[in-house]
């Protein structure tokens, strides 16, 4: 997908042409890349200090702050140029790197850029700060990004045979176990990122002699052949840890792949490539888009399938083909009431509570199979 005009070339050249004619800069903050490398303060920080600490907001929104300014200075790190002077080609390109090669929704960059521009109007309106009052490079760019609603377009209908026969297409073996995970479990792409070899139980003696952490996770205590996915780890979007089974046909994929991952030391259960290293979000959606594209390319009716089709598909299936009592179809997500009041829950959802326990043996009785 793409959210970039075809005649976004030809209009930045437009731009620069009208820029030149009446004598103005296009990258006003440019001159100031020397000053702010060579400075030893660093710009977000007093941001953070100055605004973010003397307001009452709550540790995840700080958090959410601390990942969007991170991921920000990666990215004009690899431009090249410090992350508070960055021009509008800046602010686009990381806006299309969000949306196009990380997948993230349209109102997640939205949410991102809406941070960014946070920090940069307190560079404005502080007089330490060179940044003028009459050029905001973010305010601009998300005037020229095109954000599709790709929400208001449904996941495509993929059956179930057609789903085996792309798995069967899928000979990567670490590839294989991620979309299987994903489809069968409804895992996040950052929740498959940050699952541990402590978090997962395997019965299985090669497996448990080569990797002595395997399943060592306090909550794992009792419960075999399962898997357990924690809420407090950067990037795991749910405000609810839980506890899910291992179907016999995911514990052998899961197997085959952990008997050939390269033994690092490190504690992920999936690694990149060529690195080793843990995987990120964007790593989790390529072998979905090597897998499923082009024939499940975004088209005017439906999305394209992402990393994140595991999850609607996972949940249709249970709510639609098997009717599962929804309560029982959220613990299995990790889903929350959310933040609306006991009022507008309604008192009794506050005393219903669902287990491992409850979803185990009718999970394992009725889940579908992939023939992986």
């Amino acid at each position: 997908m793409s959210d970039t005009p075809n005649t976004e070339t030809t209009t930045d050249a437009q731009w620069a042409e009208l820029a030149v004619a009446f004598g103005q800069e296009l990258d006003p903050l440019a001159e100031y890349e020397a000053t702010f490398q060579q400075a030893d303060a660093d710009p977000f920080a007093l941001f953070t200090a100055e605004v973010l600490a003397t307001r009452d907001i709550a540790a995840r929104t700080r958090e959410g702050y601390d990942r969007v300014f991170r991921q920000w200075r990666e990215f004009m790190t690899d431009q090249g140029r410090h992350p508070a002077c960055p021009s509008e080609g800046h602010v686009k390109g990381f806006a299309r790197h969000e949306l196009d090669t990380k997948d993230n929704h349209p109102d997640t960059v939205k949410e991102k850029l809406r941070k960014l521009n946070n920090a940069y109007t307190y560079w404005q309106d502080d007089p330490t700060f060179p940044h003028p009052q009459d050029y905001n490079p973010i305010s601009l760019a998300k005037t020229k990004v095109t954000f599709a609603d790709v929400e208001s377009k449904e996941p495509p209908r993929i059956p179930l045979a057609d789903l085996r026969d792309v798995l069967e297409g899928v000979t990567h073996v670490r590839n294989r176990a991620i979309i299987a995970l994903q489809l069968k479990l409804g895992l996040r792409a950052t929740e498959v990122c940050n699952l541990q070899l402590s978090d997962i139980d395997i019965q299985n003696a090669d497996l448990r002699e080569h990797y002595p952490e395997l399943g060592s996770n306090p909550r794992l205590e009792g419960r075999q052949n399962a898997v357990y996915v924690p809420h407090d780890r950067e990037g795991n979007k749910s405000q609810r840890p839980r506890l899910l089974p291992l179907d016999n046909e995911l514990r052998r994929v899961l197997l085959r792949y952990l008997l050939i991952r390269p033994d690092t030391g490190g504690p992920w259960v999936f690694l990149s490539l060529t690195r080793h290293e843990q995987l990120r979000k964007q790593d989790i959606n390529q072998p979905w888009k090597d897998a499923f594209r082009p024939e499940y390319a975004e088209t005017e009716q439906n999305r394209a399938v992402t990393s994140h089709y595991g999850r609607h598909y996972f949940t249709t299936y249970w709510r639609v083909e098997k009717d599962l009592n929804r309560e029982l179809i959220k613990y299995m997500r990790g889903d929350t009431a959310g933040s609306m009041s006991i009022q507008e829950r309604g008192a009794i959802d506050e005393y219903i509570h669902t287990y491992y326990e409850d979803i185990t043996d009718l999970y394992r009785e009725n889940v579908f199979k992939l023939n992986v």
